[in-house]
């Protein structure tokens, strides 16, 4: 998030994913980040969660999205891309705006998948420092499925 009140929509965000069946079961450090891209805009406070659910991916993404968009996200700015796990990010116009709230699915288990909707593992967690340190604060020992390296290994290696 780095638009509005930045500390709460991250709390909001957890308490609408509950309300969609998603239970957060842990949390890590909140980190300030710059925003990707370069463009000027207010830094963003960023959080990976621990969740737990009987949704499938297709249902998470959905929940996901609509959790987004209950914060008040523009549609528009919801645009999905097809991208190969260890690709540049795709270009989107709406790619870097400053958002109320971006939930993204860094992992879900071990399912490796490309579809137009989503793919996993997210295409960036392996670069993005902040996605690291996160995933280290709540599994460091976690498995990437594709690269075979522990959260731990590749922020050692970011």
């Amino acid at each position: 998030s780095n638009l509005g009140d930045r500390e709460m929509n991250l709390v909001q965000a957890k308490d609408l994913l509950m309300k969609h069946n998603v239970l957060v079961v842990g949390q890590s450090e909140v980190r300030e980040t710059k925003p990707l891209g370069g463009l000027d805009q207010p830094d963003y406070l960023n959080q990976v969660v621990e969740c737990m659910t009987e949704l499938s991916v297709e249902d998470l993404l959905k929940a996901c999205k609509q959790v987004e968009a209950e914060m008040g996200r523009p549609p528009k700015a919801l645009s999905l891309g097809n991208v190969q796990f260890g690709a540049p990010a795709p270009v989107l116009e709406q790619r870097w705006e400053s958002r109320i709230m971006d939930i993204d699915i860094l992992f879900y288990g071990d399912l490796v998948m490309n579809t137009p909707q989503l793919t996993l593992p997210h295409y960036g967690v392996a670069e993005r420092i902040f996605e690291l340190q996160g995933m280290c604060d709540l599994a460091a020992d976690f498995v990437h499925p594709v690269l075979k390296k522990t959260m731990k290994a590749l922020l050692e290696e970011a």
